[in-house]
């Protein structure tokens, strides 16, 4: 079984593909370089800390990289004509993207029955970038989710694998809260590749609702999500 991972190199992600390597042989990993900055700040300081957080309890503060674990290589975008080719050649029967850009159907069309994202809320409700900020700025902690789901034209509209929410607790911080959602996308990516393995293809429903789409939040919204996330955990 050939499975390609297509990522970006930051410490969820290595630590996510770390995981997976753990329980099945990665054939591929293709890493997306060019990462989407928009006109707007939407760096908050609470960033900062998730990011040395996350290097410390995910990765132990050990210098890795995503080389390490399968043959990598670089491309600006997942979609250019270097990666398809690359991806074509090697006939994957399971594509896993998470944290890359939007896939295009042409990427699609390599692999489209074992093509599957991972995202971080649920796209019944909510769909695109900073989906679980966006949910905190609501104040709708139930759809604090992590979502694997197949892959399709139509963004984050692909069949749900499988979905769990985030369990909190009062002592939990908001710059934990990504590390939380990566350990759930590793278990529930391990079960679907486990079903793929046994029945020969992914088990999932379709979706019963189209989320609302939200693009990228701004540093001050997320000193609000602070806030209110602060409060509802103190509640818990």
């Amino acid at each position: 079984m050939k499975i390609i991972v297509l990522t970006t190199e930051t410490p969820h992600h290595i630590y996510f593909v770390r995981q997976i390597c753990a329980h099945f042989e990665i054939s591929a990993i293709v890493q997306e370089t060019n990462i989407l900055n928009p006109r707007f700040n939407t760096f908050h300081p609470f960033e900062g800390k998730r990011n040395e957080y996350e290097n410390e309890i995910l990765l132990n503060k050990q210098s890795v990289q995503l080389s390490d674990f399968a043959k990598t290589i670089k491309s600006d975008s997942v979609n250019d004509d270097e990666s398809y080719n690359f991806i074509l050649k090697l006939n994957p029967d399971i594509i896993i993207t998470v944290g890359t850009g939007i896939i295009r159907k042409h990427l699609i069309d390599i692999c489209p029955d074992g093509f599957i994202n991972l995202h971080g809320g649920d796209p019944e409700y909510y769909r695109g970038l900073d989906t679980h900020m966006w949910a905190i700025y609501h104040k709708d902690f139930s759809q604090l989710i992590a979502s694997l789901h197949r892959l399709n034209r139509k963004l984050d509209d692909g069949e749900i694998i499988q979905k769990v929410g985030i369990k909190l607790n009062k002592d939990a911080q908001i710059h934990q809260l990504r590390a939380m959602n990566t350990e759930l996308c590793v278990k529930l990516t391990i079960s679907a590749i486990f079903d793929f393995e046994n029945f020969g293809a992914f088990l999932s429903k379709p979706q019963h609702q189209i989320g609302r789409y939200y693009s990228f939040m701004p540093s001050e919204l997320k000193g609000i999500c602070c806030k209110n996330f602060e409060r509802y955990v103190g509640n818990l």
